[in-house]
């Protein structure tokens, strides 16, 4: 069966989902408003680091807990 999911602050996962992709959110936003078009992509590349930042560290975070639990 699967482990549920507890989406509260209390939750290491949701907590660093915030941490690490609201600052990718606003320097995305403030990026796209102030790039003029010049370079259209700049705020997927900052979401997309974002997203990569935040599941390394999952990955990392549950291969961590995983070992200490055996």
């Amino acid at each position: 069966m699967a482990e549920r999911v507890e989406m509260s602050f209390r939750n290491k996962e949701v907590r660093m989902w915030f941490w690490i992709m609201v600052p990718a959110f606003i320097i995305g936003a403030i990026g796209l408003f102030l790039n003029d078009g010049q370079v259209p992509f700049l705020n997927l590349i900052v979401l997309g680091g974002g997203l990569v930042v935040y599941y390394t560290w999952r990955f990392l975070y549950r291969k961590k807990k995983r070992s200490t639990a055996n």
